[in-house]
């Protein structure tokens, strides 16, 4: 194995490199994954970056997460290492891995997002917290003015769901209040209960 290593060049063995050690992170983070560990690591991994660009998805996901970059490493590595054995110029196998890296990198971030949107859907029915009775968790402005959070039983499970309210005054926290009805499939409307 070493006399191989030490027989490639500098170029080959950086791409052999970052493919073989992203491709070992990717196996280890498949098998943390069957014992329900693997979302551990990617929880607090994500990168951020300065500035108004937004990389994140409606659902709080991230184009630049470690899964992600670990596929696009993975990608990169590997397809520089087949172009230059494909006998490709360095200036041209860079691009190419790139190009590779980068699907791979959005790849995975479409089968997260699936993924989290599966986790998500459930059979869980906002439409069944009508007429429910719940508590303000984060104060909602009055006349349709913004949304706050209520914490409401559904389904027999306690959810904090965005809700706001047409009552003229604000409802603070910890006020109880009655569901109205749906403002849309995820936002309730809800009302003051009379003291």
């Amino acid at each position: 194995m070493m006399e191989w290593w030490v027989e490639l060049t500098l170029e080959l063995q950086i791409f052999y490199g970052i493919g073989i050690l992203a491709t070992t992170i990717l196996i280890i983070q498949l098998i943390l994954s069957l014992f329900g560990l693997g979302d551990d690591l990617d929880a607090d991994g994500d990168l951020d970056v300065d500035g108004d660009v937004s990389l994140d998805d409606a659902d709080g996901l991230h184009v630049l997460s470690v899964k992600t970059i670990i596929a696009f490493m993975a990608g990169f590595g590997w397809t520089g290492a087949l172009t230059l054995n494909a006998g490709l110029a360095l200036l041209l196998a860079i691009p190419i891995a790139v190009a590779v890296g980068a699907i791979l990198m959005w790849l995975v971030f479409l089968l997260m997002k699936a993924l989290y949107g599966l986790r998500h859907s459930g059979s869980l029915n906002y439409r069944n917290a009508i007429g429910e009775i719940g508590s303000v968790y984060i104060r909602i402005p009055g006349n349709g003015g913004g949304e706050g959070q209520v914490e409401v039983m559904i389904q027999g499970r306690l959810r904090v769901i965005q809700a706001c309210t047409e009552n003229p005054d604000e409802i603070p926290s910890g006020h109880k209040v009655r569901v109205k009805g749906l403002v849309t499939e995820r936002v309730l409307l809800v009302e003051t209960l009379s003291n």
